[in-house]
C-alpha cells in the first residue's frame, strides 16, 4: 500500500469515527447537566473574593496565553522559531491561544458566580480550544486545505454547542450532547491521528505530552472533593486550572523548538553527502 493510499485510509477512518460518535449521540437520550455540578469542594472566601483559589487559578491559563501569542506575534520569539510551512497555519493556534484567554476569564466569572448562565461563558471558549486543537493536528498530519476550510465551520459549531446546551437549560430540558461531542470527540480524533498519521513536523510527540496532561487535569476535576479532603489546602479543581495551563504552555513550548521534518531530512541528506 502507498503513501497516498494509506494515508485515504486513514482518513476514511477519521470520517468513520466521527460519524459513528455523531450518530450514537443523536440516537442517546438528552444528557442533563447535572443538579450538583456548580458545587465545588473549596468555596473557601480570602480577600472578599468567593471560592478564591478556583477562582485565581485561572490566571494561569492567562499566563500561558500570552506565552503562547508571544511565541507566535513577536518575531524574537515565534515568528522564524515555530517554522510554519504556511503562514496560515497560525490560524488555528491563534484561537487556541485567544480561546485560553477568554477561559480564563470566563472560568474567573463562573467560579466567583456559579451558574448556568455564567458556566455558558467559561464553556465557549473551551469548545473553541478543542475545535481550533483538532484543526491545527489536521493542518499538520493531514490537508492544509482541509484544516482552513474546517476551522470557520468547526468554530460556528463550537459556539452553537454551548448555546443549544444553554436554550435547552432554560427550556427545562437541558441537553450536553452536541457540546460533550465537541469537546470529547475532537480528542479522539487527535488520537488516532498522532498514532497513525506522522506529522510534518518535528517534536510531534509533543501533542500526547499536551493530551496526558489534560487527562490528568479531568481526572483532578473528577476527583475534586477527595483530593480537598486529602490535601485539605488545595481541591482538585484548582489542580485541574493549573494542568490545564501546563499543557497549553507545552503546545507553546512545541512550537519554539519545532521545525519542519523535510528540513530535517534535508540536513540529514547534506551531512550524508558530505
Amino acid at each position: 500500500m502507498s503513501n497516498q493510499e494509506r494515508k485515504q485510509l486513514h482518513i476514511r477512518v477519521l470520517l468513520g469515527l466521527t460519524l459513528a460518535v455523531s450518530l450514537a449521540l443523536f440516537f442517546m437520550p438528552n444528557i442533563p447537566q447535572p443538579k450538583e455540578y456548580h458545587q465545588f469542594s473549596d468555596a473557601r472566601t480570602f480577600l472578599y473574593i468567593p471560592n478564591f483559589l478556583d477562582v485565581i487559578s485561572n490566571l494561569f491559563l492567562l499566563a500561558a496565553s500570552i506565552f503562547g501569542l508571544k511565541l507566535l506575534f513577536d518575531p524574537r520569539e515565534g515568528g522564524e522559531r515555530a517554522r510554519f510551512e504556511n503562514r496560515s497555519e497560525e490560524v488555528p493556534y491563534v484561537f487556541f491561544f485567544v480561546g485560553a484567554g477568554l477561559a480564563c476569564f470566563g472560568s474567573i466569572y463562573y467560579h466567583w458566580s456559579p451558574n448556568n448562565f455564567s458556566l455558558a461563558w467559561d464553556r465557549i471558549p473551551i469548545a473553541i480550544m478543542a475545535v481550533s486543537f483538532l484543526t491545527i493536528v489536521i493542518n499538520e498530519r493531514v490537508s492544509q486545505k482541509a484544516g482552513f476550510f474546517l476551522l470557520p465551520v468547526l468554530l460556528l459549531l463550537a459556539i452553537f454547542s454551548v448555546s443549544l446546551w444553554y436554550l435547552t437549560e432554560l427550556s427545562g430540558n437541558g441537553d450536553l450532547r452536541l457540546y460533550l461531542m465537541v469537546q470529547f470527540l475532537p480528542m479522539i480524533l487527535v488520537l488516532y491521528m498522532l498514532f497513525f498519521m506522522p506529522s510534518r513536523y518535528s517534536r510531534g510527540n509533543r501533542f500526547a505530552w499536551m493530551l496526558g496532561i489534560y487527562a490528568l487535569a479531568k481526572a483532578a476535576e473528577m476527583f475534586d472533593q477527595e483530593i480537598f479532603d486529602a490535601l485539605i489546602w488545595v481541591s482538585g479543581h484548582t489542580i485541574k486550572h493549573i494542568l490545564a495551563a501546563l499543557a497549553i504552555f507545552a503546545l507553546a513550548e512545541m512550537l519554539r523548538c519545532r521545525i519542519p521534518v523535510n528540513r530535517v531530512q534535508k540536513a540529514v541528506s547534506e551531512l550524508d553527502d558530505y
